[in-house]
């Protein structure tokens, strides 16, 4: 039992396109900062989701939750093929905010017979993990590179088409 809610939560950012997207650009994003604060930004998006899932859990709703995590997936695209090194309380305010609105999301989706904090450790590791892959291709691509701006209208793109999804159910 501990184990499956464990692997449920781990695998919950995997199976989302919208958490997929946000995580990997949010890690990209961590290193297009200036001053590189690739360690900082990364564990502010973790605390915020954290932060969110507590919220959650404590009957507190944001509205349009839905629409409100395809708005963030727009947002980190649109930063990223935007092009440019933001400043480092910028991206930490912004991805703050970004992970409070996925942190929520992921605690209404805590499965009745789950352990609550088996589960969130999972969606720790699993997002820690997109993260971190995210780090490494914004190591990669360069701030204004063509691959940084292709991948930044992709998930902008995709979270559009998510969005119109979202307000059409």
């Amino acid at each position: 039992m501990w184990g499956r809610g464990l692997l449920e939560g781990f695998l919950l950012p995997w199976t989302g396109i919208s958490a997929l997207l946000a995580t990997i650009a949010g890690g990209i994003l961590a290193v297009h900062v200036e001053g590189r604060s690739v360690i900082a930004i990364p564990i502010v998006f973790l605390c915020s989701m954290m932060v969110g899932a507590g919220l959650s859990g404590c009957g507190i709703q944001f509205p349009y939750m839905h629409s409100m995590v395809a708005a963030t997936v727009i947002i980190l695209g649109i930063a990223l093929a935007y092009g440019r090194n933001y400043p480092v309380m910028v991206a930490a305010i912004g991805l703050a905010l970004i992970g409070l609105v996925h942190g929520h999301a992921d605690g209404l989706a805590i499965p009745p017979k789950s352990s609550p904090l088996v589960f969130l450790v999972g969606i720790l590791l699993g997002s820690g993990l997109l993260l971190a892959i995210g780090v490494w291709l914004g190591l990669w691509m360069e701030a204004g590179s063509t691959p940084s701006r292709v991948f930044g209208v992709l998930v902008s793109v995709t979270g559009a088409m998510v969005l119109m999804w979202a307000l059409m159910t």
